[in-house]
């Protein structure tokens, strides 16, 4: 006898489906079923036509194109210098570029492409707008830019390449509050070698949700929870290399740090992503000693006195020259005058940068000045324009004395 090897799964006595079958042998099933399909692709014609018709009154003249080519793009901390670098990579030759946001954002260095800065439109939310045009036949360009702290959103950057017909990128970037900030190793003995300020958080929210408003101040927190029921993390600044740390765990959080600002900016954020989560957040009456904001202004006012004097430097350069042009020589002036007439080109250039960067340090100051008296219980932002006028007519006492500080 034959044999055969395996085994049955199932048995049906189903013949199929009986409703395909009435469809095919029966002519009214049949009529049913067409009309119903015709119903179908009537309803899909209009759909198209709906969308031709929406998009034609977008705009008459453009044409739509579509494109394979790429456009890869980072945004990174330069930490040595407190900036960003945006690079931007292309399969074709880029042409243009056009940066847009609502944050005060800074160029300070276009790189290898020829910048013009529109003034801010507040019509469009838009703080920085500028346009880029790129020399040559570049496939990658990067320029640098600068963030202040506080301010939080989106960097958009249109990338045109060159392509017929033109073609249109559009990349996004995030800048956290806290964009100046790297992570580095948690040091409890580094972070109190300086004077320190203490904010305390209670309240109904789990570690999952702390852990997600402390990524949003901060750049390069993970997005996974780490395990334990503690997490710790701590923070530097680039700029002026202070620390912050934050530890939390569910219903309580700590945050430390050694500038003022830095804090009240954690508060702020925290407080708008918990009123977004309806979490309650408690925010006890924080510790702030009043060292840290000595401690603070001593950080600040080396940078701000170097900028200030080559600002001075760069007034009467144009004197300066003249005068030597007059009488052929410069000879006649002390050594110190004769060594910055040599190199009044390079004091020129690195004058031109640092007004951006004296502008940048005034809104440091502006902000800690707010807050030093904000923890305190007071309203000082009628009285902001006295920084400006401080640093204008800047000394080290003066600055003590309107920071109330010793």
């Amino acid at each position: 006898g034959a044999s055969c090897s395996g085994f049955v799964s199932g048995i049906t006595l189903d013949r199929g489906d009986d409703k395909e079958e009435d469809v095919r042998t029966d002519p009214k099933e049949r009529e049913k079923k067409i009309r119903a399909l015709r119903k179908e692709v009537d309803t899909l014609r209009d759909q198209v036509k709906a969308q031709k018709e929406s998009f034609s009154k977008m705009s008459k003249d453009n044409v739509p194109v579509s494109t394979r080519s790429k456009v890869k793009h980072s945004l990174l901390l330069d930490e040595a210098n407190a900036c960003y670098k945006l690079s931007l990579e292309s399969e074709m030759p880029i042409d243009m570029v056009a940066l847009q946001s609502k944050l005060p954002i800074t160029l300070l260095d276009p790189g290898t492409s020829v910048p013009s800065i529109s003034p801010p439109d507040a019509s469009n939310d838009s703080v920085l707008l500028a346009t880029l045009r790129i020399m040559g036949t570049n496939n990658r360009v990067q320029m640098t830019l600068m963030a202040l702290e506080g301010d939080y959103g989106t960097l958009t950057a249109f990338v045109i390449t060159r392509v017929a017909p033109k073609v249109c990128h559009l990349v996004e970037s995030s800048i956290k509050p806290l964009s100046l900030h790297r992570q580095v190793p948690f040091n409890e003995e580094a972070l109190s070698k300086a004077p320190t300020s203490l904010l305390k958080m209670t309240g109904g929210f789990t570690l999952g949700q702390m852990h997600a408003w402390v990524g949003a101040c901060f750049p390069d927190v993970p997005t996974k929870l780490p395990e334990g029921e503690t997490v710790k993390y701590m923070f530097e600044s680039t700029f002026v290399r202070t620390l912050v740390s934050a530890e939390y765990s569910k219903g309580e959080a700590v945050f430390k740090g050694q500038n003022l600002s830095v804090l009240a900016l954690i508060k702020d954020v925290i407080a708008k992503e918990a009123s977004a989560a309806k979490a309650k957040v408690d925010v006890k009456s924080p510790s702030v000693d009043d060292a840290s904001v000595l401690y603070m202004l001593q950080l600040l006012h080396p940078k701000l006195d170097r900028l200030l004097k080559l600002a001075d430097t760069a007034r009467y350069l144009d004197a300066l020259n003249e005068v030597s042009a007059q009488e052929g020589s410069v000879q006649f002036l002390t050594k110190d005058m004769q060594d910055v007439v040599k190199r009044s080109e390079e004091i020129k250039a690195e004058h031109k940068e640092s007004e951006k960067h004296i502008a940048f340090l005034l809104h440091v100051l502006e902000q800690l000045f707010v807050d030093r008296f904000k923890f305190k219980g007071v309203n000082v932002k009628h009285r902001i324009g006295e920084v400006k006028a401080l640093v204008e007519k800047y000394s080290w006492g003066a600055l003590c004395a309107l920071f109330a500080v010793q």
